[in-house]
């Protein structure tokens, strides 16, 4: 069958197919569900990770605490040692830098630090000079004080910081690694102040580092994995409550669609069984009384009534007409009666009266089953509703062929196209039923596809396999 032609025009653009529904693959037009396990699976890994943050955001945490607490144990070592052991050996002789002088003090500083955590010593003047050091190869040597060493000096705070083993007075300390370097005041035998040096190892701040750690993570890990344990029956149940609920929508779209048609099927069968018969009745009878006055011996004086019988029985079997392509709108007449051509032609000629060109290729011998026949109509049904509705087109072609194993139609429109992601992804109104559409050509082992794009027309293409 080879209904008037109509051109559709080719748009700019030629965009790929989309494939809504294949059932030969299984393919679905929306992503399918991920299991009950790897939902619980990825829930417990997200939870995993914190923890894992969290334990190095408490490692990096317990660096800080810890650099902290050895700081001002070094800075409470310095005092203890400036009060209790420098300031009783400085003298006039140890200014001077008296060799026999230097030698006591020294004797007298390495007994005692070697119960402690220092490694090194300097006592500088308030000049920079170093008049005494562990390191004897210092002592007399003079080096601009640092910032941290002239403010000490100025306000007799004790201070301390790593050190910065990369200052010339340093070299001797490079080969001991990080330390911890403190400044202390000490009175001068003239009551000049003096500069205490001390450098600590930074391995008590290490240690002391994963002794806070190794404190507070189990305490976390516990806590996080508590909460974990009470979360996973919860998050568990959720994903089978969304599932099952997603499944239950699934169920009622899909029944939704065969209420409807059924809804539909006796709809038409009351309007064609009823109001139809009594109007096309109504015209007969209409139109004979207006014949009969036509005719008649007093055909004269009743002639303006004939012609308003007769204009009545025109609007009545126009509106016959209206009300048979309505019936056809709300259900295609049955395909025993009319075969899949004559119910093909039967939708496309209602869209004529609105002003669209419609070429319907079918060949008039073409036999189907009534499940694929069923399908190929409900699949052209639904295209044309979304045209009328949506595309603005002014030219429709449907085609159905026969090929080698298969079936294919082909609904092609020259309308505004739209975004099949947007559209069919987030199944908006008017684009349900083609979510559908997709399910139930899945379901009958067929393939629905589109083409098309925004001001790009559409294609849609049914596959059914057919020997």
């Amino acid at each position: 069958m080879d209904s008037e032609p109509a051109t559709v025009a080719v748009p700019a653009v030629n965009p790929g197919w989309v494939v809504l529904g294949d059932g030969a693959t299984g393919a679905h037009p929306r992503p399918a569900s991920p299991s009950v396990g790897r939902v619980v699976l990825r829930f417990v890994l997200a939870n995993l990770i914190a923890v894992l943050l969290l334990l190095a955001g408490g490692l990096w945490a317990g660096v800080e605490a810890a650099e902290d607490e050895a700081l001002a144990d070094a800075r409470r070592t310095t005092e203890l040692l400036a009060d209790v052991l420098v300031q009783p050996l400085v003298d006039e002789q140890l200014l001077a830098g008296d060799p026999a002088t230097v030698a006591a003090v020294d004797a007298s500083l390495r007994a005692r630090l070697a119960e402690t955590p220092v490694l090194r010593v300097k006592i500088w003047t308030a000049e920079g000079r170093v008049v005494y050091s562990d390191e004897a190869r210092l002592i007399g040597l003079s080096y601009p004080l640092d910032a941290g060493g002239r403010q000490t000096l100025r306000d007799g705070v004790t201070r301390a910081a790593v050190s910065d083993l990369t200052r010339p007075e340093n070299r001797f300390e490079r080969p001991e690694g990080r330390l911890l370097e403190v400044y202390g005041l000490v009175g001068g035998p003239d009551g000049r102040p003096l500069l205490l040096e001390t450098y600590s190892t930074y391995e008590a701040a290490t240690e002391r580092r994963f002794e806070i750690w190794a404190r507070f993570a189990p305490i976390s890990m516990v806590v996080l994995l508590t909460l974990v344990a009470v979360q996973l029956p919860l998050a568990r149940r959720m994903v089978t409550q969304l599932r099952a609920t997603q499944q239950e929508r699934e169920l009622l779209q899909a029944r939704a669609l065969e209420v409807s048609t059924e809804e539909r099927r006796l709809i038409a069968g009351s309007l064609h069984d009823g109001i139809v018969q009594d109007v096309s009745a109504s015209a007969l009878l209409v139109a004979r009384a207006a014949d009969d006055l036509r005719t008649g011996p007093d055909r004269g004086q009743h002639r303006q009534v004939a012609e308003v019988l007769g204009q009545a029985a025109g609007a009545l079997r126009e509106a016959v007409r209206s009300l048979r392509s309505l019936l056809v709108e709300i259900h295609p007449p049955t395909l025993d009666r009319a075969g899949l051509p004559g119910a093909l032609a039967d939708l496309t000629a209602r869209l004529r009266p609105r002003g669209i060109d419609v070429r319907l290729i079918v060949a008039e011998d073409l036999e189907v089953d009534p499940v694929t026949a069923t399908l190929l109509l409900s699949t052209v049904q639904e295209a044309l509703r979304n045209v009328v509705k949506h595309s603005g087109s002014r030219s429709v072609a449907v085609t159905v062929e026969q090929r080698p194993g298969r079936l294919v139609l082909e609904v092609a429109d020259d309308g505004v196209g739209f975004d099949v992601g947007a559209s069919v992804g987030r199944a908006h109104a008017g684009h349900l039923g083609l979510r559908l559409l997709a399910d139930r050509a899945a379901a009958a082992g067929a393939t629905l596809a589109v083409r098309t794009a925004p001001r790009a027309g559409s294609t849609l293409r049914l596959e059914v396999p057919h020997p």
